[in-house]
C-alpha cells in the first residue's frame, strides 16, 4: 500500500519551530506537534488531556483565553526547568477544532537582554565610578589612539578632554620613558603579560613634568582589545623626597664637615699625628673592602674618630719626646674609653664607638682597656688595630723617628695569630707587597 504523502499544512504542524497545540471547544488537546518533544514530553501523552493539567504551565492558564494578543508565558520541560515562551491565541472552527495556540521558544532571546541589560548597568556603573574617580582613568587601542579619559586626567595634564582625545598617548608621556611604555604594551596585546605597573613621567599642557604611577592591563571595549587602566599623580609627593635628598645631602656633608673639623682639634693637640686618622682610615678602608666587610661606611667612620679620645689627653703627654712613664701611659690608655663615651651618643653610631672602644684591644688579652681577648673583639676593631700600628710605625714621633715600613710588616707579622688577627694581617702585607695599596 502506497504511504501516503504530507500536506503542506501537515508538514508545516509537524516540523514548525514551535509548539502548536490545537484544542477543541472544552480546551482539551486534540493534536500537538513535534516541537513539544524538546521539551521532554511526547505528542500521544498529552492528546486527549486539559491544558489546564498541563504540568507544561504553572500559572493560570484561563488568562491564555481572555483575549486574543500574544503575550509572554513561563512553560516547563518535563525536569523542571523553567522556559520563556512568547504565545498566541486564535479561535478557529474547522473539523472540532476550537483554538489553536502557539508558542515560540523566546529563553535565549531573555537570557541574551538580561545579558545585556546587566552589561549595560555595569558599564554604567563603571562610567559613573571613572568619571569621578580622583585617579586618572584611561582607555587606548593598539594604535595609540585614546577611546576614553576622565576629567582627573584631564586635569593631571592641565587639557581639556578634547585636547586629550585628539593626541596620541606617547605625545603625553616624557621622551625618555616612552621605549619603556611601548615595550609594556607590546607586552599585553601579545599575551606576554597580564598587567604592569610603571613609574613614569607625563608632560602637561604647559610642558610641566608630571611624576605618575601607571597601571594598565588588556581589556575589551566596544569588541575590541584595548589597553585600560589608571594613573596616580605622585609629583608632589616625589617632589617632596627630592627636598628631602637635598637636606639629607645638606646634613651629611654638614655632619661629615663637623667630624673633619673635630679631627682637626686633635691633631692641632697633636701635631705629631697630622694626617695619622686620615692615612688609617685610608688602609683600614682597603683591607675592609678585601674581607668583604658588609657596613664600609661604619668602618671609615670609626677610623677616622679612633683618635677622638686623645681630646681629653693633656698635650705634654701628647708631644712628649721620651717613652712615656707608666701613669703617663696609664692616661693615655684611656683614650679609647673617651672617644667611646663621646660617640656613641650619635645617632646609629653605636658599633661604630665599639669599634673605637676596641681599636687597642689585642688577641691574647694584652690590650687595653679591658683587655678581652679574640672573638670578643670586633672584626672592624682588628682591621682597625693592624692599621693603626702600621701607620703608627711608619711615622714620625716625638720620641722617635718614622721606621722603615718592611719594620712595620715585619711587627705584625711576627705578632700573627698572637696579638692581630692572621687574615687581617696577610691582606694587609699583601696589599703593601704587591703594590695595591699606599698611604700617598
Amino acid at each position: 500500500m502506497e504511504k501516503r504523502k504530507l500536506t503542506k499544512n501537515e508538514i508545516i504542524f509537524k516540523y514548525a519551530p514551535c509548539i502548536i497545540l490545537l484544542l477543541d471547544k472544552n480546551k482539551n488537546i486534540i493534536e500537538v506537534n513535534e516541537k513539544i518533544k524538546e521539551f521532554g514530553y511526547s505528542t500521544e501523552e498529552l492528546k486527549g488531556k486539559s491544558i489546564f493539567k498541563l504540568l507544561l504551565f504553572n500559572e493560570n492558564v484561563e488568562k491564555i483565553f481572555e483575549k486574543e494578543e500574544i503575550f509572554k508565558i513561563e512553560i516547563f520541560t518535563r525536569k523542571g526547568e523553567k522556559k520563556i515562551g512568547l504565545a498566541e491565541l486564535k479561535e478557529v472552527e474547522e473539523e472540532g477544532i476550537q483554538y489553536i495556540l502557539i508558542i515560540h521558544d523566546i529563553t535565549e532571546e531573555e537570557l541574551l537582554k538580561i545579558k545585556l541589560k546587566e552589561e549595560e548597568e555595569t558599564l554604567k556603573e563603571w562610567y559613573n565610578f571613572a568619571e569621578n574617580s580622583l585617579s586618572g582613568i584611561y582607555i587606548f587601542d593598539k594604535n595609540f589612539n585614546f577611546l576614553y579619559v576622565n576629567p582627573s586626567l584631564c586635569k593631571i595634564l592641565n587639557m581639556k578632554k578634547e585636547e586629550v582625545m585628539e593626541k596620541k598617548v606617547y605625545e603625553l608621556i616624557h621622551p625618555s620613558d616612552i621605549p619603556l611604555v611601548e615595550k609594556e604594551v607590546k607586552k599585553g596585546f601579545s599575551g606576554e603579560i597580564e598587567s604592569a605597573n610603571l613609574a613614569i613621567r607625563l608632560i602637561n599642557k604647559n610642558g610641566k613634568i608630571k611624576y605618575v604611577k601607571v597601571s594598565g592591563r588588556v581589556a575589551k571595549f566596544n569588541g575590541k582589545e584595548v589597553i585600560m587602566g589608571a594613573i596616580v599623580d605622585i609629583t608632589e609627593i616625589k617632589e617632596y623626597e627630592e627636598k628631602i635628598k637635598k637636606e639629607h645631602r645638606l646634613l651629611k656633608k654638614t655632619f661629615e664637615g663637623i667630624i673633619y673639623s673635630i679631627i682637626k682639634i686633635v691633631e692641632t693637640r697633636d701635631p705629631y699625628t697630622v694626617g695619622h686618622q686620615l692615612k688609617v682610615t685610608k688602609l683600614a678602608e682597603a683591607i675592609a673592602k678585601e674581607m668583604r666587610i658588609s657596613n664600609i661606611k661604619e668602618m671609615i667612620w670609626a677610623s677616622l674618630l679612633h683618635d677622638i679620645g686623645k681630646i681629653t689627653i693633656p698635650s705634654e703627654i701628647l708631644v712628649t719626646p721620651r717613652k712615656l712613664t707608666q701613669l703617663e701611659f696609664n692616661i693615655m690608655k684611656t683614650h679609647p674609653t673617651t672617644g667611646y663615651n663621646i660617640v656613641k651618643i650619635i645617632p646609629n653610631f653605636e658599633k661604630i664607638a665599639k669599634i673605637i672602644l676596641q681599636h687597642h684591644e689585642r688577641l691574647d688579652g694584652s690590650g687595653y682597656p679591658e683587655g678581652i681577648k679574640r672573638n670578643k673583639i670586633l672584626k672592624e676593631a682588628k682591621i682597625l688595630g693592624v692599621s693603626d700600628v702600621v701607620e703608627a710605625m711608619v711615622s714620625n714621633r716625638p720620641y722617635r723617628p718614622a721606621l722603615p715600613l718592611e719594620a712595620a710588616l715585619e711587627e705584625i707579622y711576627r705578632n700573627k695569630g698572637i696579638k692581630y688577627e692572621e687574615d687581617v694581617v696577610e691582606i694587609c702585607i699583601d696589599l703593601f707587597e704587591n703594590k695595591k695599596f699606599n698611604f700617598e
